[in-house]
């Protein structure tokens, strides 16, 4: 979502946006790899996107993110992950991933 891109370019922290393709859409169930793979990897197993990653686990979506960071959560989380702002020299890559349409 646009909301969830401004959320993480308004943090300052480096992230990889991965844009997933019109099967999406087109495939449903089993017959989207995509879908099915990402579902394994979401606790309770949702697809809705955006999805968004933190040193690998998800946090949720863009509701969880605004949530973050408005309670201040956000840079502890992000500290404990080994993130980096922009332009700082980057510690760990792939720390910070946002599953978009």
């Amino acid at each position: 979502s646009t909301e969830a891109l401004s959320l993480l370019e308004a943090s300052g922290y480096d992230y990889t946006n991965i844009e997933l393709g019109k099967e999406w859409f087109l495939l449903g169930g089993e017959e989207s790899v995509t879908r099915v793979a990402l579902s394994k990897e979401v606790e309770s197993g949702a697809t809705s996107l955006p999805k968004i990653f933190v040193g690998g686990q998800c946090i949720g979506g863009c509701s969880e993110l605004a949530s973050l960071i408005d309670n201040g959560e956000l840079d502890a989380l992000m500290k404990k992950a080994g993130a980096t702002k922009k332009g700082e020299p980057k510690k760990n890559t792939g720390f910070l991933s946002f599953l978009n349409l």
